[in-house]
C-alpha cells in the first residue's frame, strides 16, 4: 500500500462504498470507543469522521504487482499526516487572523477613522480565506487521507 501505518498519522477504520476514475470512494465511521471522535472534537481526527455518513474519494495508484482494488463493502484503513493537519489548521486559522490583526493595527495608527480599523481587518480576513482557498486548491492532494491497508 502506499504508506505505512505509523504514530505520525491520524488512522480511521472506512469502509469502500464505491468507485472513481483513480480510486475508491470510501465512508468513514467515528471509532466507538473515542468520545471526542464521536463528537467530531479532539486531535484533529474529526476532519476524518462525521455524525452523518461521510465520504472520501481515495485515489489507489496501480502497482505493477498488480494489487486489485479493494472490493465494495471492504473494510480499508485511511491515514492523514499529523504534521499536514498541524499546517492546514495553522494556515486556515492562523494566517489570515494574523494578517488581518497587523493590517488593522497599522490602519489604527495610521488613521483615526473609528471604522477603518475593524473595515481593514474583515476585509484582509475574507481576502486571506478566498486566497488561502485558491492557493491550497494547487496542493489538495497533501491534505488529502490516504489508503493505507486494504484486504
Amino acid at each position: 500500500m502506499p504508506i505505512s501505518a505509523s504514530k505520525t498519522f491520524i488512522e480511521r477504520q472506512a469502509r469502500v462504498v464505491g468507485y472513481h476514475d483513480k480510486g475508491i470512494v470510501v465512508e468513514v465511521t467515528a471509532s466507538s470507543g473515542c468520545t471526542q471522535c464521536a463528537k467530531g472534537q479532539g486531535c484533529g481526527a474529526g476532519l476524518l469522521s462525521r455524525p452523518r455518513a461521510w465520504q472520501l474519494e481515495i485515489e489507489v495508484p496501480t502497482y505493477p504487482e498488480g494489487d486489485a482494488v479493494p472490493p465494495l463493502n471492504s473494510e480499508v484503513t485511511v491515514a492523514m499526516p499529523k504534521a499536514s493537519m498541524t499546517q492546514l489548521t495553522g494556515l486556515i486559522y492562523g494566517l489570515p487572523l494574523l494578517m488581518g490583526l497587523v493590517v488593522a493595527a497599522i490602519g489604527s495608527v495610521v488613521s483615526d477613522s473609528t471604522w477603518l480599523a475593524p473595515g481593514l481587518f474583515f476585509g484582509v480576513l475574507m481576502c486571506g480565506m478566498v486566497g488561502l482557498k485558491y492557493a491550497l486548491g494547487q496542493r489538495a492532494e497533501f491534505f488529502r487521507p490516504q489508503l493505507i491497508d486494504a484486504p
